[in-house]
């Protein structure tokens, strides 16, 4: 179905770009939800040249809406379908995911729960191509957890606390009131077409929490992000800390950031250490950490 109007009370936004294999696999588990409301899919493709579109009006499993967002950016593909969603509750998922029969259901649930919460977080789990890693002993590890997106605050279901991690963009949901309120994702953040960024979600969770607007953790809404061990190589660590650094200044008060090029180095030296004594994550994520500093110091 081509864009139009449903009576959905929830929409689950998709935002793609040349990802067709695996967002026929996100969509035959979002066709096995328990679910028994009405919803609708919304998939924004952000410019793809595969056959993104003929999987994504394969779908059957509840009304579809297929927009196409030709200028590159996950934000402004994003922010395409907070403008033609339908539902009341507009639940984000990736195009590398593949989420539990209960999943929406579980969303559904925690909204009709907590009334005062204007944004829920899913459950996320890493899908490892084969057995993780040897040297992956701690995938909560901060960065890594970030790098793997992997969000597991436990199983309950429970408003979030000061202190939580905010939701991962692989599975968080936003009331159509908060995205009234909380304006939009911003541009200046985020994947663009092949270049990689950070923290749009991010972003746009932390200025609803200073707008006094509670979340909510919503553990049995359970996705399996697939994980491409290919951002585990040194050169990916970098350019992801690098980001991640770039949005840190870009998001954050003059000097409550800080970045130099010694405490980059300093933080290659860790890993070294951590490297030696066998901690391999640990050396990843002082890498990370690496990249942040130069990405905080190259946006001065």
């Amino acid at each position: 179905m081509s864009e139009g109007t449903t009576a959905a009370t929830i929409s689950v936004c998709i935002c793609t770009r040349n990802r067709a294999a695996s967002l026929k696999r996100t969509l035959a588990s979002l066709a096995q939800q328990t679910f028994a409301g009405p919803w609708e899919l919304v998939v924004v493709d952000n410019g793809s040249s595969d056959a993104t579109r003929e999987i994504a009006e394969g779908f059957t499993a509840a009304p579809m809406r297929y927009l196409l967002e030709p200028q590159p950016g996950l934000s402004r593909a994003r922010n395409r379908a907070l403008a033609a969603a339908e539902g009341e509750l507009l639940v984000f998922t990736d195009d590398d995911v593949e989420v539990d029969a209960g999943w929406l259901a579980a969303f559904a649930s925690a909204a009709e729960r907590f009334l005062e919460a204007g944004f829920f977080g899913g459950r996320i789990l890493p899908r490892w191509p084969g057995t993780p890693p040897r040297w992956m002993h701690d995938p909560r590890l901060d960065l890594i957890a970030g790098l793997l997106v992997y969000y597991d605050l436990g199983e309950e279901v429970r408003p979030l606390r000061a202190a939580d991690p905010l939701p991962f963009g692989a599975s968080f949901a936003l009331r159509r009131s908060l995205a009234a309120v909380a304006g939009t994702f911003r541009t200046d953040l985020g994947v663009t077409g092949t270049a990689p960024g950070r923290g749009e979600e991010t972003d746009f969770l932390r200025r609803a929490c200073q707008l006094g607007i509670s979340g909510a953790y919503v553990g049995d809404a359970l996705c399996h992000h697939a994980v491409d061990t290919k951002r585990f190589r040194l050169r990916h660590l970098f350019r992801y800390g690098f980001h991640k650094g770039l949005e840190l200044r870009r998001t954050r008060a003059a000097g409550e950031v800080e970045g130099s090029p010694l405490t980059a180095v300093l933080y290659m030296l860790r890993g070294a250490r951590q490297l030696v004594l066998g901690r391999g994550d640990r050396f990843r994520q002082c890498i990370i950490h690496s990249g942040i500093q130069m990405g905080i110091h190259s946006a001065r």
